[in-house]
């Protein structure tokens, strides 16, 4: 995912910043896979973001300016596509969800205005990723590109490149 360009300095701290929104949305929805009781009507959104909750929801005063880009941003990304609402992407993540196909692993800062998301799509190289890129787009992308399929030791040697893995 590329995330905005601004100064040299800033720039660092953007695609920090837009891999730890990512992180923060990904991680409770992960949990909630592994803990929730997906027959329930709706699903706990405690540990989810406000503003993720948010860009979705219509309630436009709570959506920070970076995840109404970046909603804008998966619209015209994905053709038209509606933004997600909170409880229908949450239910992606239900273990016996058939339609998500790949696994949250990581997101490492690539470069200038490059953040490299790692999932496990099982060796696919094409499988259903909308939810994955609402969640991308929202949390600071401008552009993402994508999927391409690596092998473990490239995320490995990215992953201990950085900073503070």
């Amino acid at each position: 995912m590329t995330t905005p360009a601004s100064s040299e300095e800033s720039r660092s701290a953007a695609e920090t910043v837009a891999a730890e929104r990512l992180r923060s949305v990904l991680a409770p929805a992960v949990r909630l896979g592994c803990t929730a009781d997906f027959e329930q009507e709706s699903l706990p959104v405690d540990e989810v973001p406000g503003w993720f909750a948010a860009v979705g929801s219509g309630d436009e005063e709570r959506v920070p300016q970076f995840a109404r880009a970046g909603r804008g941003a998966y619209a015209e990304h994905t053709g038209g596509g509606r933004p997600w609402h909170l409880q229908d992407w949450l239910y992606r993540f239900a273990p016996d969800e058939d339609s998500r196909g790949w696994e949250w692993w990581d997101a490492t800062v690539a470069g200038p205005s490059r953040v490299h998301v790692w999932v496990d799509s099982w060796g696919e190289s094409f499988f259903g990723c909308q939810d994955l890129l609402w969640a991308a787009f929202t949390a600071g992308a401008v552009r993402v590109e994508g999927p391409t399929v690596q092998k473990a030791a490239v995320w490995s040697a990215e992953r201990n490149s950085q900073p503070n893995p």
